[in-house]
């Protein structure tokens, strides 16, 4: 279990890091021009998903998922910052 946490917590590091890496251009997407609504995510939609991810044990890089793809990089970077805070004594605990 110490091993999974620690593999999680790293990965998400990991897909922080190199989100938007292909790219320097920190813009939203072009909104769709589909006749259907998109919904309108938010950080928070995103810090969800993030969560949702990380206590499945299945971490990974979100930066192109809708309920993120629209932060910047910097922002990403802080929704992923924010999951892991909140379980670095969860993640600590584990490494011992």
């Amino acid at each position: 279990m110490k091993t999974r946490t620690a593999a999680c917590a790293a990965l998400l590091t990991l897909a922080a890091l190199t989100a938007g890496c292909g790219s320097s251009d920190d813009k939203p997407s072009e909104p769709s021009t589909s006749t259907t609504p998109a919904k309108a995510y938010t950080y928070e939609d995103c810090v969800a998903l993030l969560e949702y991810d990380f206590t499945e044990g299945q971490p990974q890089d979100a930066s192109g998922d809708p309920e993120c793809s629209h932060l910047t990089r910097d922002r990403y970077k802080d929704a992923v910052a924010e999951v892991l805070t909140a379980h670095k004594d969860e993640i600590l605990e584990d490494a011992q």
